[in-house]
C-alpha cells in the first residue's frame, strides 16, 4: 500500500485539535521540563571540557525522557488512550525502544572507529585524512538510510503489541517499498524544524541575550532560552511523533480503511 502523507497530516491535524490538552501534558512533562533542566544546568552553548558524570548522566536522563515522551504521544495518536495509560506505555516500553536504538547505533560507532584508527586519524574531525573523510562520509549516508528505514520503531513500541527482538525486523519490513516517500517526509520536516529552530527560537533567543545577557549555567538567561528553545523543539516533534504514527497504522493496517481513533480526554 502506497503510504498517503496527505491523509496522515489530515488525521495529525484532527488529533491534536481533538487531543491537544494530553498532547501538550506530555510534551512539556516529558520534552520540554528535561530538556530545559539539562540545558540550564549545562548550556550547549557554552564552551566546556570533557563532560563529568553528573552532566552525562543528565543527558542520558534527558534522552530516555524524551524516548518516553515520544512513546506517550505516539500511543495517544495511535488511541484509544488516556494521558496516564500512555505514560504508563511509555516508560514500559521506553527500554525495549533505546535496546533498539543502541543496537542500530553501535554497529555503525564501531565501524567509525575502527575506521578512524586504521587511516591513523587523530581525534580531532576537523583534521580527518581524505580516507578516512570519505568513510565516515559513506557510514553517515548508511547510517540515514538505516534510520529511515526504522522510523516506525517509536510507534511501533507505543503499539505495544511486539517484543524486542522483533521490533527491528517488523520496523523494517513496514517501510520496505516507502522509503523515498519517508525519505522526503524526513527532508520536509527537517525544513520545517530548522525554519522554527533557528529561525523564531534564535530570534527570540537573541532578544533574551540582549535584556538579560550573555548565557552562564544556571543564570536567568540560560532557563529563558532554554525554555524557549526547548518548547518550540517539542512543537516540532510532537506533530512529527503523530504523523509518524498515522503513517505507521497506514503500514499496518494496509488497504483497510484506518479512522482516526478517538483518543481518552482528559
Amino acid at each position: 500500500m502506497k503510504l498517503s502523507i496527505g491523509k496522515a497530516w489530515d488525521e495529525t491535524k484532527a488529533i491534536v485539535a481533538r487531543d491537544g490538552n494530553a498532547l501538550v501534558t506530555i510534551a512539556l512533562a516529558l520534552l520540554v521540563l528535561p530538556g530545559t533542566i539539562m540545558e540550564t544546568v549545562a548550556p550547549s552553548s557554552v564552551q566546556r571540557t570533557e563532560p563529568g558524570l553528573v552532566i552525562t548522566l543528565l543527558n542520558l536522563a534527558a534522552l530516555l525522557f524524551s524516548l518516553a515522551g515520544q512513546i506517550a504521544i505516539s500511543r495517544i495518536a495511535l488511541g484509544p488512550s488516556t494521558v496516564g495509560e500512555a505514560l504508563g506505555t511509555a516508560f514500559r516500553r521506553m527500554p525495549a525502544l533505546f535496546g533498539a536504538l543502541i543496537v542500530l547505533v553501535i554497529p555503525f560507532v564501531l565501524l567509525a572507529s575502527l575506521l578512524v584508527m586504521a587511516t591513523g586519524a587523530s581525534n580531532d574531525v576537523t583534521k580527518l585524512p581524505p580516507a578516512a573523510s570519505l568513510g565516515i562520509s559513506v557510514l553517515m549516508l548508511a547510517f540515514l538510510y538505516f534510520l529511515i528505514r526504522l522510523l516506525f520503531l517509536t510507534p511501533l513500541a507505543a503499539d505495544g503489541r511486539t517484543p524486542f527482538r522483533r521490533m527491528l525486523p517488523e520496523a523494517w519490513a513496514l517501510s520496505r517499498g516507502r522509503w523515498a516517500r519517508l525519505f522526503g517526509l524526513i527532508l520536509l520536516l527537517a525544513l520545517v524544524g530548522l525554519i522554527v529552530l533557528f529561525g523564531l527560537a534564535g530570534a527570540l533567543s537573541a532578544v533574551i541575550l540582549l535584556v538579560a545577557g550573555p548565557i552562564e549555567p544556571m543564570n536567568l538567561s540560560a532557563v529563558l532560552v532554554a525554555l524557549v528553545q526547548q518548547t518550540l523543539g517539542a512543537i516540532v516533534s510532537m506533530f512529527f511523533a503523530v504523523l509518524v504514527a498515522r503513517l505507521y497504522v497506514q503500514a499496518r493496517d494496509g488497504d483497510r480503511h484506518v479512522s482516526v481513533p478517538d483518543a481518552g480526554h482528559q
